[in-house]
């Protein structure tokens, strides 16, 4: 799944969350029915590519007084939402899409083998009143119950070429012609075939913005040797909007190995916040240290990965905050680590102190230097080191016993989450501005120039937890991404 894609979901979801006015309290029936339940599932033909449901029924994240303070946020958001609507096809000319739409949507992608882009369909429900012609806006009449019609509009492009109205008031749109017609036969044999993705759902029936693909996004730890494709996995991914934070979750689905939400809930709870909090956090084997990694970290860890000479699947837990960094690993009896022998620390003096089992060692190097008949100091940064039952850890600044002790247990408890059947286990945390130099967020700034003008979209912190055991042949994968929207 490209992040473009997700982007025009994205964008679809922010659509719906400013659009709409917030439902009052009394919200009836149809409006808090569970997404398993929806009468609009019956309209998804299968072998789909992309599948996003939407049963949104609480809107507005700007009060009022924000909304007078910025009306011109307002009408350019407007002129966006527009501009979606208008490059799909939908001209809604004097009307209110919070007066049309009735809280139900799917949009769902297909492979087109004769084109360069899928096809797409899009079903929603529209209010009892209203017609094709709410929608379009064209000159002449056109709204019919049960018949295919050909959106023409004269010099313009419209992605939805066709269009069509049930009689229990669902709108069926698509570039495709075909799309329109299996939607309908769907329908027809919806008592029979059930909705595919119906054990996806199980655990999800609340949420309100579910996107199904068979393929999972870009990932921090994507790799073809250890995720191999395989039409039996499903990822889904939920969307929700607090505080100014639209925040995705996705999980790698798999029924027949049961793989489900509910394994996801005991890893999740597994995963308590790093007392420390830092703004990086990441505990993975070596091999794992790729270019999506690197940017985070800063030269002397790059350094230290690259040096270090243990088992390749010795695990490294770098915690990264500010200026500071540590980095803390198990210590091999068998090939003992020596840190002095790193190219960084070579001409370092080393001095060290033991405290009962703890040996703390301070590596630093200052010497003299004649510039322009000066003679001057110059001081080196100071590395640290701790070997402490069995860890060894790195740092660049002084580790009391009180931190030594949080560092330790928390290391030991990723570790644990390891155990013996686990041969792949990793943990990446990343807030603030560092979730940024992610080589795939960098694909946001498209999505930003887009609504440049009222909203900035900044992916605010990142999480993803691979864990896989033998005899399985595909991992658990999960991923938490908060994007900022200011």
């Amino acid at each position: 799944m490209k992040l473009r894609l997700v982007a025009i979901i994205i964008l679809l979801s922010l659509l719906l969350f400013f659009v709409f006015k917030k439902v009052s309290a009394n919200k009836n029936k149809e409006q808090s029915t569970n997404i398993e339940q929806l009468n609009i599932l019956k309209y998804i033909p299968e072998n789909n590519k992309l599948l996003f449901i939407s049963n949104l029924d609480s809107f507005n994240i700007v009060n009022n007084n924000e909304k007078d303070k910025n009306s011109t946020d307002q009408d350019n958001f407007v002129l966006i939402k527009d501009s979606i609507l208008d490059y799909i096809g939908i001209d809604l000319g004097n009307n209110k899409l919070e007066d049309i739409y009735n809280n139900e949507l799917i949009i769902s992608t297909f492979e087109n083998n004769k084109k360069l882009k899928d096809d797409i369909l899009i079903v929603f429900k529209i209010k009892p009143e209203k017609t094709i012609d709410d929608l379009l806006n064209l000159p002449n009449k056109i709204d019919q119950i049960n018949e295919i019609i050909l959106i023409n509009r004269e010099n313009k492009i419209n992605y939805l070429n066709w269009i069509y109205r049930t009689d229990d008031n669902y709108i069926i749109a698509s570039s495709d012609k075909k799309l329109i017609k299996n939607s309908i036969n769907s329908s027809n044999d919806f008592k029979e075939k059930k909705f595919q993705y119906k054990g996806e759902l199980i655990g999800l029936k609340n949420e309100k913005n579910i996107l199904f693909t068979n393929k999972f996004g870009e990932s921090i730890f994507f790799d073809k040797e250890i995720f191999t494709e395989n039409k039996e996995d499903i990822v889904a991914t939920t969307f929700d909007l607090k505080n100014k934070r639209l925040i995705l979750k996705s999980y790698l689905l798999n029924n027949k190995k049961n793989i489900d939400i509910l394994t996801y809930d005991k890893l999740i709870n597994k995963e308590d916040t790093n007392e420390e909090n830092p703004e990086i956090s990441i505990f993975s084997d070596i091999k794992n240290f790729d270019k999506y990694l690197k940017p985070l970290i800063n030269d002397f860890e790059i350094n230290f990965i690259e040096e270090f000479n243990q088992n390749e699947n010795q695990n490294i837990l770098i915690l990264n905050s500010n200026k500071d960094w540590l980095i803390t690993f198990e210590k091999n009896k068998e090939d003992q680590f020596d840190l002095s022998a790193l190219k960084k620390l070579k001409d370092f003096n080393k001095y060290t102190l033991k405290k009962n089992e703890d040996i703390y060692s301070i590596y630093s190097k200052d010497i003299l230097e004649e510039k322009d008949d000066v003679i001057k100091q110059l001081t080196y940064e100071n590395i640290y080191s701790v070997e402490s039952g069995g860890l060894q850890i790195i740092s660049n600044h002084l580790i009391d016993d009180k931190k030594l002790e949080k560092i330790s247990k928390n290391f030991l408890k990723l570790k644990s989450n390891k155990d013996k059947s686990t041969f792949l286990y990793s943990k990446v945390d990343i807030k603030n501005d560092n979730s940024n130099k992610i080589e795939y967020f960098s694909n946001l700034q498209d999505l930003n120039f887009l609504i440049r003008n009222i909203l900035k979209i900044s992916n605010q912190e990142s999480i993803e937890i691979i864990r896989q055991n033998i005899p399985e042949n595909n991992p658990t994968l999960y991923t938490k991404t908060i994007f900022k929207i200011i």
